[in-house]
């Protein structure tokens, strides 16, 4: 009994430990409101890459995408409003985060140009040491960029 309880101890601890990660909408800078969809897909594909991570339930914890979307909601948050960066930490700060990924695409030359970044939710500073940066695909393969963002971005969650 006592090394059971010892071993639940542990296992609650390890779970305290996890760094609990939110993703974000992706800010289209763009202007063209077409692409919206790509602002959920990305951060969508993101999370999915994320959660089939080796490390993910043992070093980090993705919120899941429905405890993200009704944060969101709750305060209205729209990723192409001008409020959206600042009040974005608020919806984090509900879902006990210590850290937020969320970044920026535009066209250019008709190839998407995608930045990711991991920010420490308490001085809301990116990390930039590893940050998904200047990653260009076209808009249809954009999601093929994805795995490489991850492998930069999965250091900055432990």
């Amino acid at each position: 009994m006592v090394r059971l309880m010892g071993m639940i101890a542990i296992g609650f601890a390890s779970v305290l430990a996890q760094v609990r990660v939110a993703v974000l909408p992706i800010k289209n800078l763009d202007g063209n409101m077409l692409l919206l969809t790509y602002s959920y897909a990305i951060a969508d594909s993101l999370r999915a890459h994320l959660l089939a991570h080796p490390d993910h339930g043992r070093q980090f914890v993705v919120i899941p995408a429905d405890s993200m979307e009704q944060a969101l909601a709750e305060f209205n948050l729209d990723p192409n409003s001008p409020q959206f960066e600042s009040d974005i930490w608020r919806a984090v700060a509900k879902l006990n985060c210590s850290r937020a990924i969320t970044g920026s695409f535009e066209i250019t030359g008709g190839r998407m140009v995608l930045n990711l970044y991991s920010y420490d939710v308490t001085t809301k500073l990116a990390d930039q040491t590893h940050a998904a940066r200047n990653l260009f695909k076209a808009p249809e393969h954009i999601f093929d960029v994805i795995p490489l963002a991850v492998k930069k971005l999965v250091p900055a969650l432990k």
